[in-house]
């Protein structure tokens, strides 16, 4: 019995440092992760062009995705919901899309009713973001730019509404 037990402990252990491991392997892929956003512009879908300055919010949230991504799919419904909850307040939301081509990118903002500015992604937009090279990634950006959170992943929705409160009650 102790034998099993002790195999069963290592196996967990085991588990548990492989799901750290790969909990931290979003910020490897990271050229650097970004403390300020700079200022970038992209083709938005529509065929336009816009930049982040002219996009931002009191708070802004950029969110690094694309129509194949299943997690980015998967957490579009609560992003909706957060974007509703705080946009009186000053949340704007911004999608850099990584899909290959902007036909695409606007098929999928059009099929999944994203009502946010959709960029599609240039290199020096992403340099901007830090090279992330993993989606989804999510950067909540304050006022001044400065870099609140980063999220590599499906975000956590109750930390993300933390954070937002924080930020969105020092700005009244």
């Amino acid at each position: 019995m102790k034998k099993f037990m002790l195999s069963k402990v290592k196996c967990v252990l085991f588990s548990l440092s492989v799901a750290l491991l790969c909990a931290g392997c979003g910020q490897v892929g990271f050229q650097t992760v970004p403390t300020k956003i700079g200022d970038f512009t992209g083709n938005t879908v529509e065929g336009d062009v816009s930049s982040y300055a002219k996009e931002k919010g009191k708070v802004t949230l950029i969110v690094v995705s694309a129509s194949w991504c299943g997690a980015c799919n998967s957490e579009l419904p609560t992003l909706k919901k957060i974007a509703a909850d705080y946009k009186d307040a000053g949340l704007k939301v911004i999608i850099v899309n990584e899909d290959d081509d902007i036909e695409t990118a606007a098929k999928y903002k059009n099929s999944r009713n994203i009502e946010w500015t959709m960029l599609h992604w240039n290199y020096d937009m992403m340099n901007k973001l830090g090279n992330p090279g993993v989606i989804p990634v999510h950067y909540l950006v304050d006022e001044q730019d400065s870099v609140q959170r980063v999220d590599v992943g499906v975000f956590n929705d109750s930390k993300m509404r933390h954070e937002l409160d924080r930020l969105l009650k020092r700005q009244y």
